[in-house]
């Protein structure tokens, strides 16, 4: 467990999100995957590099992959979004991303039911915000709860 720095901000919103209805369909449920995330944070997320944890006793074999690759050095946004694993339903797992050897941003993946986002950067939380509605302020005894 990494202590929060105090100038780091956190959000929590729900993982499983309600997808827009299209013509003759019926209205689904979607999962934000990494990828997704990865995606909204555009050209500010293409400049970092990334680090896996997962905290799943019997990570799907892609994820596992992921953590190996990159325990010993971190992967750049591209190479991540080509792996399988950002593009599945993670459990439970941290993904560091870092610009240079700095620590920016935590995107945390909670027992499949909501996403946490660890930062200071004010521009990554209104990306947010603005994307999840339903993103909520975390206390650090919330975010350290959720690992």
């Amino acid at each position: 467990m990494t202590t929060t720095p105090p100038t780091m901000q956190m959000v929590s919103f729900a993982a499983w999100r309600d997808a827009a209805p299209h013509t003759g369909h019926h209205a689904a449920r979607h999962y934000v995957t990494l990828a997704e995330l990865l995606i909204r944070l555009g050209s500010y997320g293409l400049t970092l590099t990334w680090r896996a944890r997962s905290f799943d006793d019997h990570p799907h074999p892609s994820f596992a992959e992921l953590v190996r690759v990159s325990g010993n050095d971190r992967i750049p946004t591209l190479e991540l979004l080509a792996m399988d694993a950002p593009h599945l339903q993670a459990v439970d797992g941290d993904f560091e991303g870092y610009a240079g050897s700095d620590l920016v941003v935590t995107l945390r993946e909670f027992d499949s039911s909501s996403w946490d986002v660890r930062t200071a950067d004010e521009w990554v939380l209104n990306e947010i915000r603005r994307h999840y509605p339903d993103a909520k302020p975390m206390t650090s005894d919330e975010w350290d709860a959720t690992n």
